[in-house]
């Protein structure tokens, strides 16, 4: 067999080189999130802030009354609350169901969580008295804490869900 010139292997050498470059830019192209996922992405992350804002202020608000309210009608409070609380959720609930999205029931299952801990209070404002307000703070840490890691967990599954689509591999295999 001829030996290949110097020449020859340089020119197969830049051609590798040059389709390994092509090779990385498109991988790069293919990591780039849409404007539209990320948007989709943003609103999901958005709507996941505003209710543990919502919860964080409603928790609070519970938390100051409890302080400034006279017990018999911060406990008719909590009751009227737990009670719309699982009002909200049922509805949730149903429209989940009746719709077949896992997302609105899990948001459904959020609230009567609200509201059996907002039930919890009643009761924790009895036994509990002296540390009642410590009690909130460290559910409001929780829920915070909750919905961050869900925010998280959530941006994870909407990228690896993205990438996944953006996959030819599958395309190719059934070809």
């Amino acid at each position: 067999m001829a030996e290949k010139s110097k020449r020859e292997l340089k020119k197969e050498q830049k051609i590798k080189e040059e389709n390994i470059k092509k090779f990385d830019e498109q991988i790069k192209a293919n990591k780039i999130i849409s404007k539209d996922y990320k948007k989709k992405m943003n609103k999901q992350t958005i709507f996941n802030l505003s209710t543990i804002f919502t919860i964080v202020l409603y928790l609070f608000c519970l938390n100051i009354s409890s302080l400034y309210t006279d017990t018999n009608i911060y406990l008719n409070i909590l009751k009227g609350f737990s009670v719309a609380l699982a009002i909200i959720s049922i509805i949730y609930f149903e429209i989940g169901y009746k719709k077949d999205n896992e997302k609105i029931f899990l948001y459904g299952v959020e609230i009567l969580i609200l509201a059996v801990i907002t039930l919890f209070c009643n009761y924790a404002y009895y036994i509990y008295f002296n540390s009642f307000n410590k009690i909130l703070m460290y559910i409001i840490i929780g829920f915070t804490v909750y919905y961050f890691a869900k925010i998280l967990i959530v941006r994870k599954n909407m990228k690896k869900k993205y990438y996944e689509e953006q996959n030819d591999i599958k395309d190719i295999i059934k070809k």
